[in-house]
């Protein structure tokens, strides 16, 4: 028997942006942000499949989203919210079981529409804390975060509709240990008839500029063979000709009875090379930019290779990470703002890169004469503050001052090769995202300085630009790019 939901509205929340590409029915990593946004809290009634039985559920989606996209430019919705109001038979089992209090998972998808192309996304990931069940009438789980990009590839209107979701509560006993229980899941279908669309979306028309004069070629190279993919044709010649071995070898394997593959293989010829990056940090709420570099980063290319005849793509795995007196950081930077917008505050900040190397996705798309690629860096940072000084008075914030959880960083670039314009992996250029600064933890020696800090620099709407020198590839003895070269970042 189905549970009646009462159906609440809830606050939206801030955002940050993620990454996702749709173009001519291809997954491509993208982002930016648009300065105009609406403001999304739209209720969707599921029906939702638990181990127990079948139970009718409200979500409430909110956040804000871009009202408008440029077609060829990534769009980030940015941070989502889901509000969950259980049901209370649900909540009774787990409490039977053992459960003291909740958490969630919600992994949403989302149907996005423009003209006649169409893609789902999904918007997983979607944590919600613990929330108490014992001696609670209602209970409601707020999961939220990232939720990736999208890009348009035509002028018109777009849709963004939710479909199906997943949910997985974890109960968790009085001490905040798992459930002997375990987690339970459920699938979400929503109800016939009920209208799912999230927003609405002007997309444009795309860039009017005219491409920038072509470059001068970076150094002496073997002129690519004739029907060389044109998206490879800027690889060094030696990579080249691995790219052409490991095809005849995939092809002398492969059964000729079989259709082609879409994609073929991955390969896998990983290339060291180094380069440098250097930028700006706005602070948004200090009101002011944060110097960022020259930090060396070292590069493998190539750790994947994917062709895909199928959709005319090309794409590119490659890895990175900070070195920096031999460790995996930007160098540290000091920075003056007006905190409050009156009182000048001085700080060096140190971006450490924590987790795994930072992910280069490069997606080439061979179909369009002017071979466009579009590229996703993300990273994982731990933001550290020391020798902070308020109106020039030392402030002790420690030597353990540092945001209570790392910052994905997610920056995002867009370049063609003919004529070469904008950013590539292999050429440099600029590189730009938005910034989370999450709450602060370790503040202070005498009292706990960490609300003061997260008060005065933690939240969105922080902007990064980073420029990126071209890369100096080890094989390719004969660069002039070679060593490394620091770059003049750019405002």
């Amino acid at each position: 028997m189905a549970a009646h939901v009462r159906r609440t509205a809830r606050r939206s929340s801030r955002f940050a942006a993620g990454g996702l590409l749709i173009a001519a029915a291809t997954f491509l990593p993208g982002a930016a942000s648009a300065a105009d946004a609406q403001e999304v809290e739209v209720p969707l009634d599921y029906t939702c499949q638990f181990p127990s039985g079948g139970y009718a559920l409200t979500a409430v989606l909110s956040g804000r989203v871009p009202a408008d996209a440029t077609a060829g430019v990534p769009f980030a919705p940015g941070e989502i919210a889901l509000g969950l109001d259980v049901p209370r038979p649900v909540l009774d089992e787990l409490a039977g079981l053992g459960a003291a209090s909740v958490s969630a998972r919600a992994d949403l998808s989302v149907l996005h529409r423009s003209g006649g192309d169409s893609a789902t996304a999904a918007w997983n990931g979607l944590e919600a804390p613990a929330q108490e069940i014992i001696g609670q009438d209602e209970v409601t789980l707020r999961a939220s975060g990232d939720v990736p990009t999208a890009t348009f590839g035509a002028p018109g209107t777009a849709t963004l509709t939710a479909s199906d979701l997943k949910l997985t509560l974890s109960p968790l006993q009085a001490d905040g240990s798992p459930a002997a229980s375990g987690a339970t899941e459920a699938e979400c279908r929503l109800d016939e008839g009920a209208d799912g669309t999230l927003a609405t979306v002007a997309v444009g028309g795309g860039e009017t500029d005219q491409p920038s004069e072509p470059s001068e070629p970076s150094g002496p190279a073997e002129p690519a063979p004739s029907g060389t993919p044109d998206a490879e044709r800027e690889l060094p010649s030696d990579l080249r000709r691995q790219l052409d071995a490991a095809r005849q070898e995939a092809a002398a394997d492969a059964d000729p009875d079989s259709p082609e593959p879409c994609p073929y293989p991955p390969f896998e010829l990983p290339t060291p090379a180094d380069t440098f990056v250097a930028g700006y940090s706005n602070v948004a709420k200090m009101d002011g930019a944060a110097p960022l570099g020259p930090a060396r980063l070292d590069v493998t290319l190539m750790k994947k290779y994917i062709a895909d005849p199928c959709t005319n793509t090309f794409t590119s795995l490659s890895e990175a990470d900070f070195s920096y007196e031999g460790r995996r950081q930007m160098p540290p930077a000091q920075a003056t703002f007006l905190t409050y917008g009156f009182m000048p505050t001085t700080a060096t900040m140190e971006l450490v890169q924590v987790g795994p190397p930072a992910d280069i996705v490069s997606v080439s798309v061979n179909s369009d004469p002017a071979i466009p690629e579009y590229t996703t860096v993300t990273a994982y940072l731990d933001i550290r503050i020391k020798d902070v000084r308020v109106n020039g008075v030392p402030l002790d914030v420690g030597t353990g001052c540092h945001t209570a959880k790392p910052v994905k960083q997610v920056l995002h670039a867009f370049g063609t090769s003919n004529p070469p314009s904008g950013y590539t992996v292999n050429r440099g250029g600029t590189m730009d995202g938005e910034t989370y600064v999450p709450a602060f933890t370790g503040c202070g020696v005498d009292e706990d300085l960490s609300p003061m800090l997260t008060a005065a620099i933690s939240g969105g709407g922080n902007y990064i630009k980073i420029t990126q020198a071209p890369l100096c590839v080890f094989n390719d003895t004969e660069s002039p790019d070679c060593p490394a070269k620091k770059p003049v970042p750019e405002r």
